[in-house]
């Protein structure tokens, strides 16, 4: 990849390009080596999609290579792998009746930019979870729950402050079916005497380490930490 970005940086068409230009920036961009940095990114991100953790393949189809900082906004950080991000295609191949919720990249216009970013490791840890399968912000994050309701569109459709809808790619229903996983683990452990923080922190460290992590992993990961450190206060 770097000898691809060198050469595109170094040729006459690249230099020509006025800042904001984004018909032209993505015109080079699409010179790219496409599958290997779909496949350098997977790897990167445990093949899940940095804003949803759904499941991604290198498929130009199903995984798209998103720009966090828009094209529009940077020349130079257009060809910059860390500002690149794999992604899912939002439910734009959905295959059902009626008009597609969105979410995602494809929920958000092209230019938008983000204020949340999925390697910011302090936003991050403000990301919570419910039973529910819902995504907030805590503490409380206006801008950053405004991006992940209404920009992303990750908690699917709320009308006067009811839940009307899922994404069509299904991610409350994803979400809360891995809580469901992480309720079943714990009561098999519990069933069998073995709910320890030691236990615990083994499944934990054993979800971090996969190279190709389970669909909606940081939900397993949300509810694992939150017991493990309830057990280490018990001193269990």
């Amino acid at each position: 990849m770097r000898r691809a970005v060198s050469t595109i940086r170094s040729s006459p068409e690249w230099k020509a390009i006025q800042e904001g230009d984004t018909k032209a920036v993505r015109a080079e961009f699409d010179k790219l080596p496409k599958e290997i940095i779909r496949q350098s990114l997977l790897e990167d991100q445990h093949y899940l999609c940095a804003y949803c953790m759904r499941k991604l393949r290198n498929d130009g189809r199903s995984t798209i290579i998103e720009d966090w900082d828009p094209l529009s906004h940077s020349k130079e950080r257009a060809l910059d792998y860390e500002n690149m991000l794999a992604v899912c295609d939002g439910g734009r191949n959905w295959k059902g009746s009626g008009q597609p919720v969105l979410c995602c990249d494809a929920c958000k216009a092209d230019e938008t930019e983000l204020l949340i970013s999925p390697l910011n490791k302090q936003q991050m840890d403000r990301i919570v979870y419910d039973k529910d399968g819902f995504i907030r912000t805590s503490p409380k994050h206006m801008q950053l729950d405004i991006e992940l309701n209404d920009v992303l569109c990750l908690n699917g459709i709320w009308k006067k402050g009811r839940f009307v809808a899922d994404t069509s790619t299904g991610l409350v229903k994803g979400r809360h079916d891995a809580y469901l996983r992480y309720k079943r683990f714990i009561t098999k452990l519990g069933k069998s005497g073995s709910c320890t923080s030691a236990k615990i922190k083994k499944k934990i460290n054993e979800l971090e380490n996969d190279r190709q992590r389970q669909e909606y992993a940081g939900v397993l990961l949300y509810f694992l930490n939150k017991k493990y450190n309830v057990l280490l206060r018990q001193g269990k």
